[in-house]
C-alpha cells in the first residue's frame, strides 16, 4: 500500500470474461480472437491438431 494512493489506483484492472471457450480443448477465447465455425466453434490450435494434414510423397 502506498501512503496517499487508493486501492483501486495501485490494483491492476480486473481481466475481461472471454466471449466464448473452444468446443474441442474448452480454453477461452477472447474478444478479437480467431476461431474456426466448425464443430461448434473451435480455436486455431485444435484446427491445427484436428484438420491440418501434410502431403507426403511415397517413395517405392
Amino acid at each position: 500500500m502506498i501512503k496517499g494512493y487508493d486501492n483501486w489506483k495501485t490494483s491492476p484492472p480486473e481481466e475481461p470474461d472471454p466471449v466464448r471457450y473452444c468446443n474441442c480443448c474448452g480454453d477461452p477465447l477472447w474478444d478479437g480472437d480467431t476461431y474456426y465455425d466448425i464443430d461448434g466453434g473451435i480455436c486455431k490450435s485444435c484446427l491445427n491438431d484436428r484438420y491440418k494434414k501434410f502431403v507426403e510423397v511415397e517413395e517405392e
